[in-house]
């Protein structure tokens, strides 16, 4: 296994299901433009959990149980790549995508029956050291952060949830590491890490994107400065909100977004993150904010799983349980919340595991039994896990 660039930044790089059972009428009448080949496929009784690993350069599929508890649905497959990172799905959850940094390459998975990515994916190239995939709230785009040539690649879907034409677009700052969609699909927004940042370093910015008919992307245009190093950025369901990490300045940056895209800082921000955010989620209901933490050279602790309420003004108020220890403290580079907002689950770097809790009252976390649970691969890292998507009504908590 050959590792360039990448390690950089070793460290940072570093329901209960029968209601799931009962939607699977709805999962089989697919949405205009949403990738169709493959399915929609019924996954097991609580949804999937799909987790990158980069050292053994493959992808593991966890069916989600009753309580958070994970059980693995065949062996990791390989991406036929090398050091795989950022995963996304389509709307459908019918087709998965996932980068390998290594190796310039973009693997093309469907989805089986069980929920579990088949093997033999389809390759395809992408730009210079791709990091992070972000698929289009209406299914037909594509966008792969490419951090060592700074540029974002635009794939067109097609109806079989095959990449087809790829357009590059280049952006204001180099180390493009996450971008995240508006809810309409209007304005994509991104966030930068360099992996040789620190305290003395200049503030890093947000970029906001204009998105085309077409999925096409407008000129860059920053619109927020932020701490260095954020190698995470997260949007509320409703769009109201945007949030970064720095894992420099330790602080998660929020901001209220405008009609036209425009971002202006909530009251508070930045907000403490002491323990190195390096990954960020919203709840679908948008009251509650999970944050992945990983810094190896804190000991107070160094590892675990921030927890934060989202207050009427964007600002963020601590749970009362935060941070919620990982086990020995280890290390968390990424985070994914169930599309219910019952479950969450955080990908262990070093230990190559996934941490997985209950989300009750007041946004606080129980772990769920036998958590945490073995990937099967060795060492995921930022943006490697995702939930699969369930299409279907959304009721708040």
């Amino acid at each position: 296994m050959k590792y360039k660039k990448s390690s950089l930044s070793i460290w940072s790089s570093m329901r209960v299901g029968g209601a799931v059972l009962a939607a699977a009428a709805l999962l089989a009448v697919p949405s205009p433009g949403l990738a169709t080949a493959a399915g929609p496929v019924l996954p097991p009784s609580g949804g999937v959990v799909y987790v990158t690993n980069a050292r053994s350069g493959n992808v593991s599929s966890l069916a989600i149980g009753p309580r958070a508890v994970l059980t693995p649905i065949g062996k990791p497959v390989s991406t036929g790549g090398d050091f795989p990172r950022g995963i996304a799905l389509t709307p459908n959850g019918a087709t998965a995508y996932v980068v390998n940094s290594d190796s310039d390459e973009l693997s093309v998975f469907r989805v089986g029956a069980r929920g579990a990515l088949q093997p033999d994916p389809q390759i395809f190239k992408t730009g210079d050291e791709p990091w992070g995939a972000t698929v289009s709230p209406n299914g037909r785009t594509l966008y792969v952060t490419n951090t060592g040539d700074a540029t974002i690649s635009a794939f067109d879907i097609g109806l079989n949830g095959t990449p087809g034409n790829r357009r590059d677009f280049r952006t204001t700052s180099n180390f493009p590491k996450q971008t995240v969609l508006s809810p309409d699909g209007r304005f994509l927004y991104l966030s930068y890490a360099d992996g040789d940042a620190t305290t003395d370093s200049p503030p890093q910015v947000v970029t906001r994107f204009a998105v085309r008919f077409d999925g096409s992307l407008g000129p860059a245009q920053d619109v927020a400065k932020v701490g260095p190093a954020d190698y995470a950025i997260a949007i509320s369901p409703d769009g109201a909100f945007v949030y970064v990490a720095s894992s420099v300045t330790l602080n998660v940056w929020g901001f209220r977004r405008g009609t036209d895209g425009s971002l202006t800082p909530v009251p508070g921000s930045p907000f403490p993150a002491p323990t190195g955010p390096v990954g960020l989620k919203v709840t679908p209901d948008g009251q509650h904010l999970y944050v992945a933490s990983n810094d190896p050279d804190i000991d107070s602790p160094p590892g675990g799983l921030l927890g934060f309420t989202i207050l009427a003004d964007g600002s963020l108020r601590p749970t009362a349980d935060s941070p919620a220890p990982t086990p020995d403290h280890a290390l968390v580079d990424a985070v994914a919340i169930t599309p219910d907002g019952r479950n969450v689950f955080a990908a262990i770097r070093d230990t190559s595991q996934v941490v997985a809790f209950e989300i009750g009252t007041g946004g606080a976390l129980k772990e769920a039994p036998g958590s945490p649970f073995p990937t099967g691969g060795e060492r995921p890292l930022s943006q490697s896990i995702a939930v699969r998507p369930v299409p279907g009504p959304f009721t708040p908590r």
